[in-house]
């Protein structure tokens, strides 16, 4: 191992002299537990809490500018009593970690039904903006629809859609790069295909296994639950078992935090600009939460 690792070493000194130097990596924690899964680029994004309130806020707006029209329905459940799903389950980087689920919930990636697939024609029509045909639509009933529907309406009123379902890609410029490629992460991927493949099942990387297409309801389906199959919870039980084993989150994160750091240093001024604009957004949307009377 030592001897292939002075190889890599050695070929990537000699192809390019210029070639800019990996992020150093700290100390690497063993990592176990999803609320573990600890970035430096956390503290610019908005906390599960923060998320929610702007989402109750511009789910609060379109039901308001339904009820504009004539329109009782509502897209689908308050945001306030839905469950959220946390961002640092789910990466492109290392997949699906939730140890303490996986068991019961596998791979816990059902596609569900588009919120407006409870409304009448009529109501989703206005709450999108649009026909049947995809067209926009710009009267209902005399009114005029604003631009996008009363979806659009809602996000407009909290100030656009910036804090929804926000991950570190919403950051000013893309956010840090994600190192799929790194030569630690491309080790720790092998180390966790390894210990899968000695189980019995075959992917190249912790992503692959997380999209596996078999473990999502059509994309067209109105189902709202699904039972997990057994070669899911096999799977994704199996997955979380490799990724302690070979410490697969521990080594991704800590690689992961090294480029987080470097994009932070390097984007300080543009943070700073998003950050402000996360806290006016914020307050925004307590306001009209705060303002809005119960009926």
């Amino acid at each position: 191992m030592a001897a292939a690792t002075l190889v890599v070493v050695l070929a990537g000194c000699g192809a390019a002299a210029d070639r800019p130097a990996l992020p150093p990596v700290g100390k690497i924690a063993a990592i176990t537990r999803v609320d573990q899964v600890v970035r430096p680029v956390d503290a610019y994004l908005p906390t599960g809490e923060q998320s929610r309130i702007v989402e109750r806020a511009a789910y609060m707006s379109s039901i308001k500018c339904l009820k504009g029209f004539g329109i009782s329905q509502v897209p689908g459940p308050d945001p306030a009593t839905d469950e959220t799903w946390r961002r640092d389950v789910r990466s492109q980087l290392y997949g699906y970690f939730a140890p303490d689920q996986a068991a019961t919930k596998g791979y816990d990636a059902v596609v569900m039904p588009p919120s407006g697939a409870r409304m009448s024609d009529a109501a989703r029509r206005v709450y999108i903006g649009r026909d049947d045909t995809g067209a926009a639509i710009s009267e209902f009933r005399g009114k005029a629809v604003p631009r996008g529907g009363c979806l659009k309406a809602g996000l407009g009123a909290v100030g656009g859609s910036l804090l929804l379902g926000a991950d570190a890609s919403a950051l000013p410029g893309g956010g840090p790069k994600e190192p799929l490629h790194d030569p630690r992460v491309v080790d720790a991927d092998h180390k966790w295909s390894a210990c899968m493949k000695a189980h019995g099942f075959v992917y190249a990387t912790p992503a692959d296994a997380y999209m596996d297409p078999r473990w999502r309801a059509p994309a067209m389906s109105t189902q709202s639950s699904v039972t997990h199959s057994r070669a899911e919870i096999a799977t994704a039980t199996t997955d979380m078992a490799c990724k302690q084993s070979t410490n697969f989150m521990g080594i991704t994160v800590a690689v992961q935090s090294g480029y987080d750091k470097q994009y932070i240093t390097a984007t300080t001024a543009g943070l700073a600009r998003f950050k402000e604009r996360l806290d006016k957004q914020i307050a925004m949307a307590k306001k009209i939460i705060a303002d809005s009377k119960p009926e």
